[in-house]
């Protein structure tokens, strides 16, 4: 029987992909990272996302004060790939994972592949709450979003990455080169040749060792 294959993929999941899929994206790759579980690929992803669009200006404010570089993101859809191959598929609400959760299996049964075990969840279902949109509000209320977000981390880990699986996803550590030593081959300096010589000559020996 084939070995299946290891799935590496967790990604979050909102409307445009701009403000809330962001911040969880960062927060749990940071996560994940301390526990050295560096084997996992963490993103994010929109349902309706405009892909020239980078992150919204309050999420990556928030993001920067915590020591996170966010300049180079760019919002994305998910894409069908995702939904048959990830590991685990985290929506913002319990609507979104609805959606999903169609879509993915519209994509299964097209390819014959319905009986793959569901990998789409909501926040809620893992967390206890759904992180409602901040999109259009305050400053307040994306920090409000941003602590939502945080405060799920640790059931996020138990819940998608228990104990018995997480060595999976810790790289196995490299067996050290074994040391070479090398040789060194140190010339008699001339002052050293002398010493020999004159020990030689007092012990009635030539420099063959041989007496005189």
């Amino acid at each position: 029987m084939a070995k299946s294959k290891l799935k590496k993929k967790i990604i979050f999941v909102c409307t445009g992909n701009t403000c809330r899929s962001p911040i969880a994206e960062y927060l749990f790759r940071k996560r994940i990272t301390d526990l050295g579980l560096t084997k996992l690929e963490i993103s994010s992803a929109g349902l309706r996302a405009n892909e020239t669009d980078e992150i919204n200006e309050k999420s990556a404010e928030l993001l920067i004060t915590k020591g996170f570089d966010v300049h180079n993101f760019h919002a994305k859809n998910i894409d069908e790939k995702s939904l048959k191959e990830s590991l685990a598929i985290v929506c913002m609400t319990d609507v979104q994972r609805d959606i999903l959760m169609e879509m993915r299996w519209q994509v299964l049964r097209a390819a014959g592949e319905e009986e793959i075990e569901n990998n789409v969840y909501a926040f809620s279902e893992l967390c206890g709450y759904e992180i409602m949109d901040p999109y259009g509000k305050d400053k307040d209320c994306y920090q409000y979003v941003f602590e939502l977000i945080d405060g799920g981390m640790s059931a996020l880990i138990e819940k998608l990455l228990p104990e018995n699986i997480r060595k999976k996803y810790i790289p196995k550590p490299r067996a050290p080169k074994a040391a070479t030593a090398k040789k060194t081959t140190t010339k008699p300096t001339k002052k050293s040749a002398g010493k020999t010589a004159q020990k030689n000559k007092s012990s009635g020996k030539n420099r063959k060792g041989e007496k005189l």
